[in-house]
């Protein structure tokens, strides 16, 4: 009788804690930011064609895409109940220690490029046209790109994704490989 009672209460256990989907509020909520981010800049980007806010805009609305990808990877493992882990270099991901203190920082950073940004917006609303009107517009798809690369970041490190850069290999010298050209015309230059 006791086994029986005590099978029962792990299978109670195990129904139950199966049948609970994790929560996935943060995320979903961050992917609907990402969405809304996403169909801003779309129309920027189809607003100007060409030059360099086309590039910018462009370059912000891959980035934001990727995020979103990245996030709605995240959740649909969570859903599903697929454990999803990531390696780096080889070697599990793990978050940092300090990621409340990044995620803090990130924060005052963005929040600083915001108000660079509504300078920035308020000073090209002087220009209309011309190559004044250009440059202050280029500043604001700047300031636009560099919030939505700190917010990617931020997103990620919320999530426990990691964040990759190109960073040079720290096991070569920060010296650039030069090899010369052989020949003696080489010294003439």
């Amino acid at each position: 009788m006791p086994r029986l009672i005590i099978l029962i209460f792990f299978a109670f256990t195990l129904l139950a804690n199966c049948s609970r989907v994790p929560s996935s509020e943060e995320l979903e909520k961050d992917i609907a930011l990402l969405d809304k981010r996403i169909e801003e800049t779309t129309k920027a980007a189809q607003e100007y064609t060409g030059g360099i806010i086309s590039v910018l805009s462009n370059v912000r609305l891959e980035t934001l895409k990727t995020t979103k990808a990245m996030l709605e990877q995240k959740i649909t493992g969570i859903k599903r109940y697929i454990p999803i882990s990531y390696t780096v270099s080889g070697k599990e991901y793990t978050p940092p220690e300090n990621k409340q203190e990044i995620m803090l920082e990130l924060e005052r950073d963005i929040k600083e490029l915001k108000e660079d940004l509504s300078e920035a917006e308020v000073e090209s609303e002087d220009y209309n046209s011309g190559l004044l009107g250009e440059l202050s517009l280029s500043k604001v798809f700047s300031i636009k790109n560099s919030i939505t690369f700190l917010e990617q970041k931020y997103f990620l490190l919320k999530h426990d994704i990691p964040f990759y850069l190109v960073m040079p290999d720290a096991q070569k010298s920060e010296e650039t490989d030069f090899i010369q050209t052989p020949g003696e015309d080489i010294d003439k230059f």
